[in-house]
């Protein structure tokens, strides 16, 4: 009986002593960080990101180390080695912010080829990687393998325009400015961007009714950071179609842009017919306007009917192209609506003695027989190095030859007849 009873005891004694498990719901894959265990499935970008060139970056770099942009808060870090080796120690992601201080971001897993790095805040990420082939820094606080600089601020843009198109009165009011045809504006422009990418700086225009609010002309040069176009002629097509406006746009290196637009400018319009000669840049479109001519300079108005191998005389050449001495003014002829051109005057000075330039420009018609003929003043580089800027450009006129076989008066008598 004493035996049954020790037993017993001995079999109470083993249940007490059981061990719970004090956290059963614990899933160490979801638990720890994700660097902690070779993921199943990897990402990678569809394209690497392309270092920047060193010598436009606006700080220092250390020879060897590559720089990269980017504009939001996670990117791709490709592995030093191309992927994680199967069977190698797993390779360390380290960064820093204060170029002293370094963090561990985590580790590649097995063949992953590129670390998805979540980002702090904006600014430039130093990046070493520890492990397998990658030596130890001999220079404290030690040097980065890379450099990734995450921006996610846009250009500032500040773009003014003179005079404004509203005034505020004493009361707060706005109050709009009504311009006309012909009158002269100014830009100035500012854009505040450390990393601000190279000739990214593009100004365009616009008019204010539909469809040609979906037409943006753009001027085609790059511009500086800071700077001021004067003298812009507001043109007639501007008081027919309800105005224009002006934007402004400009990329930093990691990819945003920054926007300014003016506001809408009214523009009235004058008695002069539509079809004036409009303004257009040669090649390229560019934003110079310049007023209509009058009809009785010798500048062909809409549907007009020239003959052909006729000699004529324009006494008439925009503003433009007074601004334009330093350049070769040249008159040139289109017989198919401007597909193709060729000079009919070239080299076209104002005359001398003037205080107000003069112009008096001789040319003669093609033979040419065409209800798609044009006119248009050229400004060129000499050397013919540069763009062509076309200053003003003619409705489309008709020229009409008659083949001497066809003239008609009287035949020519013989001698003797």
């Amino acid at each position: 009986m004493y035996r049954y009873v020790w037993i017993a005891g001995v079999l109470l004694a083993a249940v007490g002593c059981t061990h719970s498990d004090e956290n059963p719901d614990w899933d160490p894959r979801a638990d720890l960080p994700a660097w902690s265990y070779d993921a199943p499935v990897y990402y990678r970008p569809t394209e690497d990101l392309a270092p920047v060139e060193p010598g436009s970056l606006g700080f220092e770099v250390a020879p060897n180390i590559d720089v990269y942009f980017v504009n939001q808060a996670q990117f791709f870090v490709v592995h030093p080695s191309g992927y994680q080796v199967t069977g190698e120690p797993r390779m360390g992601v380290w960064y820093s912010l204060d170029h002293e201080r370094w963090q561990r971001a985590g580790y590649f897993g097995v063949e992953q080829s590129h670390f998805l790095m979540q980002a702090e805040q904006d600014g430039r990420y130093w990046v070493r990687f520890a492990g397998p082939g990658q030596p130890i820094s001999e220079v404290p606080p030690g040097q980065p393998h890379r450099i990734y600089v995450v921006d996610r601020q846009r250009p500032q843009i500040t773009l003014d325009l003179t005079p404004p198109p509203y005034t505020v009165d004493e009361e707060g009011n706005r109050i709009p400015h009504t311009y006309h045809v012909g009158d002269e504006v100014s830009l100035h422009w500012r854009v505040d961007e450390r990393y601000l990418e190279p000739d990214s700086i593009r100004l365009s225009s616009c008019f204010a009714e539909f469809p040609h609010n979906l037409v943006w002309g753009e001027w085609p040069r790059p511009l500086e950071a800071e700077g001021t176009i004067e003298g812009v002629v507001l043109p007639a097509a501007a008081g027919r179609h309800g105005g224009m406006r002006f934007r402004m746009e400009a990329r930093d290196r990691a990819g945003n842009i920054g926007l300014a637009m003016t506001e809408l400018m009214h523009v009235e319009g004058d008695d002069a017919p539509s079809e004036q000669p409009s303004v257009r840049p040669a090649g390229q479109f560019e934003i110079v306007y310049q007023q209509p001519a009058r009809q009785e300079t010798g500048w062909p108005h809409k549907g007009a009917f020239v003959r052909g191998g006729r000699p004529r005389v324009l006494t008439w050449m925009p503003k433009l192209a007074a601004r334009h001495a330093d350049k070769r003014i040249d008159l040139e002829f289109s017989a198919n609506d401007g597909r193709s051109w060729h000079v009919v005057a070239e080299g076209i000075t104002p005359s001398e003695g003037e205080q107000e330039p003069s112009w008096k420009v001789a040319w003669t018609v093609p033979e040419v027989t065409s209800k798609n003929c044009r006119l248009r003043v050229v400004a060129r580089p000499r050397g013919d190095e540069g763009d062509a800027l076309m200053l003003a450009l003619s409705a489309r006129f008709t020229v009409d030859t008659v083949a001497p076989d066809t003239m008609l008066g009287p035949e020519p008598v013989e001698p003797g007849e």
